[in-house]
């Protein structure tokens, strides 16, 4: 079995973690972080420092244990890091989701417990599809974009790039959604969001550009 290493091992990872184990494709070799957690009996690894000694131990895989918020920038700099030394990075997808046989999920994306990926979506590179939430038909989930937990995203919907679209939210079908958008938790999204901009409540309203 190919082993691979969790980059990143706070809630986020723990939840990575136990998807990997379900999954059964890989070996959790350990992970890395600022400190060790001394938790879950996965081993620590060190600090971001030792990854090209990882890689060099024949450990080629990496996932990104790391959460969205407030961290979409550490995610894109670590995942820069891992590539240019050469890890691949497997998508990982929970036994108990549901992923349509034509879906597409992209390298490195995360699809949680119980969340649903439907016919002809596409979940792009390092995407988080949280608990629960759901990806219903034709959607296109841009990179690095977060769909929190519970979140529905309705059919034929388009959500650009570091994205975040909070807890139990709804996007309703058709909508557009430019890149590095914010729905804040329990919003239902009515009309089009531009670039940067966050919208907030029931109906959704601007409250960011």
């Amino acid at each position: 079995m190919d082993k691979i290493v969790i980059l990143g091992y706070g809630g986020h990872g723990k939840s990575v973690a136990d998807s990997i184990i379900r999954q059964g494709k890989y070996e959790i070799a350990g992970y890395t972080d600022n400190e060790d957690k001394q938790q879950d009996n996965i081993t620590y690894l060190g600090s971001d420092n030792k990854l090209e000694e990882i890689f060099a131990s024949g450990v080629a895989n990496a996932v990104l244990g790391i959460g969205f918020l407030g961290k979409s920038l550490i995610r894109d700099r670590i995942y820069e890091k891992a590539k240019n030394i050469g890890f691949l990075f497997p998508a990982i997808i929970d036994s108990t989701a549901s992923v349509a046989i034509d879906a597409i999920i992209n390298e490195g994306a995360f699809v949680g417990k119980r969340a649903v990926v439907n016919a002809n979506a596409t979940v792009g590179k390092m995407c988080i599809i949280n608990t629960g939430a759901i990806i219903e038909h034709d959607n296109r989930i841009g990179s690095f974009s977060h769909i929190a937990v519970g979140a529905t995203i309705c059919g034929e919907v388009t959500i650009g790039d570091h994205c975040l679209v909070g807890a139990n939210s709804t996007v309703i079908q058709g909508i557009q959604i430019g890149n590095n958008a914010t729905v804040g938790a329990g919003s239902v999204v009515l009309n089009n969001i531009n670039d940067f901009e966050k919208v907030v409540g029931v109906p959704a309203k601007l409250v960011r550009s």
